[in-house]
């Protein structure tokens, strides 16, 4: 928890509302004059027959601000079955039901397919598209090819299998601790499972700029991490294979490049339609638009992705090294020097 985000009150009375026999909730905060704090207060006093407490105070064990952040809950925790989740997403009464069964003794971490909803603003729209699209589209592919993702807004496991890599805490190096987490798992031998219903996250009110900033530092993890896939990004979108496509085809059988082109950027977005309706997301008159846009600004993301290493996290600049690890701040190397 940090900050108070859109919608964040329905999403947090979300999971005080899960029916499910025994579980406890935790919310992590960094700092007692976070605005959060009085919110989730509130809330605890309005289910008191929910388990649930308010841990405050980071744990300096890396460079990594939410995982810091996350330490004294993850100690504390009463049971050894742990689900981290993010502030933004509000889940159905029945989510622990469905994501429990999938944790057997041959899985790691079971995550999820994420879906965006309620967006607000230019920012807000270009932010759900992207996320009903592209992520899910390629969560989906990499789990059907046997390369399944793990992403930190829905992550289940046990504390006491993750102990065999040194926990969470372990991973506090790198910005892309989910992920790590993942791979960190499969190392183990065990596997890493998608739920069988999207993790809903309510996007909100978003500019422009919010939007841009946000995937830029997603962008700049792919890129150290799997710098060849990022290399080639621009091919796996409609634009850029549908220009290659036109011309080949232009060339080799007379096909009109403008015609081609046309009817591969159509049946694109009719694919991504798919994708956006099987996660449930809002599509409003105006989806044909905001998803020409954001495909039509993916080549100079890309380019401003490739242009640095440096990202922003809720009002801090990290910097990124190879590997996705994070440079240790001035602050933290001062202190060990």
């Amino acid at each position: 928890m940090k900050g108070v985000d859109s919608g964040l009150r329905e999403n947090l009375q979300s999971f005080f509302s899960l029916d499910y026999p025994k579980f406890e909730l935790i919310f992590s905060v960094a700092d007692a004059r976070d605005p959060a704090c009085r919110l989730i207060e509130d809330l605890m006093d309005k289910n008191p027959g929910v388990d649930a407490r308010l841990i405050i105070g980071a744990v300096e064990v890396g460079p990594n601000p939410k995982v810091n952040n996350m330490m004294r809950g993850y100690h504390q925790a009463k049971y050894d079955v742990t689900l981290i989740s993010d502030s933004n997403v509000r889940v159905p009464a029945n989510y622990l039901t469905v994501l429990m069964p999938d944790l057997d003794d041959e899985t790691g971490v079971v995550s999820a397919v994420v879906s965006g909803q309620a967006p607000q603003g230019l920012g807000g729209r270009l932010e759900a598209t992207f996320v009903n699209t592209f992520y899910a589209r390629w969560m989906i592919l990499g789990s059907a090819l046997g390369f399944p993702m793990v992403i930190g807004k829905s992550m289940l496991f046990r504390r006491s299998v993750s102990a065999r890599f040194g926990g969470i805490q372990n991973l506090s190096k790198f910005l892309a601790e989910d992920f790590m987490a993942g791979q960190a798992m499969m190392h183990l031998g065990l596997k890493i499972k998608h739920m069988r219903i999207p993790c809903p996250q309510v996007i909100g009110k978003h500019s422009f700029s919010d939007f841009w900033n946000r995937h830029v530092r997603w962008g700049r993890m792919r890129k150290v991490q799997s710098p060849l896939a990022l290399f080639f990004e621009p091919v796996n979108g409609p634009i850029v294979s549908g220009l290659l496509g036109a011309f080949a085809a232009h060339k080799l059988f007379g096909v009109a490049f403008g015609t081609f082109f046309a009817a591969h950027v159509g049946f694109w977005f009719l694919n991504d339609l798919v994708v956006m309706s099987f996660l449930g997301a809002e599509i409003p008159y105006a989806t044909p638009l905001f998803w020409l846009l954001r495909e039509a600004t993916s080549i100079p993301h890309w380019m401003h992705i490739l242009s640095g290493n440096t990202v922003l996290w809720r009002g801090a600049k990290l910097k990124l090294q190879p590997g996705g690890t994070l440079a240790e701040p001035a602050s933290a190397v001062a202190r060990t020097a």
